[in-house]
């Protein structure tokens, strides 16, 4: 890393966020790591990132100033050089269960929520033309689940609008990047943590739905998943082009876990198997 950067980390509070935050911290760069509501009482976190010269900033993602409230923290601080758009939530059920209101809120913070903060640092980054922005996906967006498929459609619509936000800002010296991180051994899906969960209805308490859902917000999915610091480290050393990346590119995707490479190898299979297809959609 030559310089230090001023970072902007969203959903900072908790979890792979506030991995995210900490790492940067710890590489050197000056951080504004982002939380929704007020401080909490376990302020345990919270001093163990001021003591790292962090500053804790609000930021509600899903509120429709946030834009305006990124672009003054953009006046304050005169540049972000990073964004990294971490701040989501999970939403466990069958498409058939989870009603409407509950899909337009998880879209309002998961999608919209992002283009927010991107709308709010885009300006200064294309005049200074230079700024990396960071979206966080999922491994769902390679190999979606039974019982995340709301959840899953807003990182698919996250994952269709980074590929051409990538081409449109290429000329202004802005580079993209797209982390799909697969388990992580954080909240993130828990009945305590940011997951929100829909009870199966009837003709869902027996299958696939309710086993996926148990086992998501169980203990030993918990346990499973990849620690998030590793993958936190992961998504710095990638920005920064240290550590494992050390003279290594990404274009746009990064993905992370061993079970987010198996996803891959699934995605791959289909495609192959598409090319059988070739009489039929070479013929349109």
């Amino acid at each position: 890393m030559s310089q230090s950067n001023v970072w902007l980390v969203t959903g900072a509070s908790r979890g792979l966020g506030f991995d995210i935050a900490k790492t940067a911290l710890k590489a050197g760069h000056k951080v504004l790591a982002c939380y929704r509501g007020n401080k909490p009482q376990d302020t345990s976190k919270w001093d163990e990132l001021e003591a790292l010269g962090g500053i804790w900033t609000q930021l509600d993602v899903s509120s429709e100033d946030a834009e305006s409230r990124v672009k003054a923290i953009v006046g304050e601080q005169g540049r972000i050089d990073v964004l990294v758009n971490n701040a989501g939530y999970a939403i466990l059920g069958s498409i058939e269960d989870v009603p409407l209101d509950k899909v337009q809120a998880i879209f309002n913070t998961n999608l919209i929520g992002t283009l927010r903060t991107i709308k709010g640092v885009l300006p200064s980054m294309r005049e200074r033309k230079s700024g990396t922005i960071v979206n966080i996906s999922s491994s769902n967006a390679i190999n979606p689940v039974p019982a995340l498929g709301i959840y899953t459609a807003t990182k698919f619509a996250m994952e269709g609008y980074t590929e051409t936000l990538q081409t449109e800002v290429a000329a202004f010296g802005i580079r993209v990047l797209l982390v799909e991180p697969g388990a992580t051994a954080t909240e993130f899906a828990s009945e305590t943590g940011t997951g929100v969960r829909t009870q199966p209805s009837e003709p869902y308490q027996d299958g696939i739905v309710k086993q996926i859902t148990d086992f998501l917000t169980s203990e030993q999915y918990a346990s499973m998943g990849a620690p998030s610091i590793v993958v936190a480290e992961r998504i710095v050393e990638t920005i920064d082009g240290t550590g494992s990346m050390t003279g290594k590119e990404v274009d746009l995707r990064l993905p992370l876990g061993k079970d987010t490479g198996a996803g891959l190898g699934k995605k791959a299979t289909l495609l192959a198997n598409l090319a059988s297809l070739e009489d039929v959609w070479g013929s349109v």
